[in-house]
């Protein structure tokens, strides 16, 4: 599944950042579930890290994806 990167404001919360601007938080999704990251936290992982930790929350949430 593609994930799915929105660059959120922190004020008004959870509003899409404008075209450009960094963001103050980070959504990350592939459909089935969601991790916030900041932006440095973001820009530090890679796409293998980034679905390890959606694996991780949709574990946690008890969700079991064919492997």
């Amino acid at each position: 599944m593609p994930l799915v990167v929105t660059r959120l404001l922190q004020n008004p919360l959870g509003e899409p950042a404008p075209a450009g601007h960094r963001g103050d938080l980070v959504r990350v999704t592939d459909g089935t579930a969601t991790v916030y990251l900041t932006p440095a936290e973001f820009d530090a992982a890679d796409e293998g890290h980034l679905r390890y930790l959606l694996a991780r929350q949709a574990a946690e949430r008890g969700d079991r994806s064919p492997s």
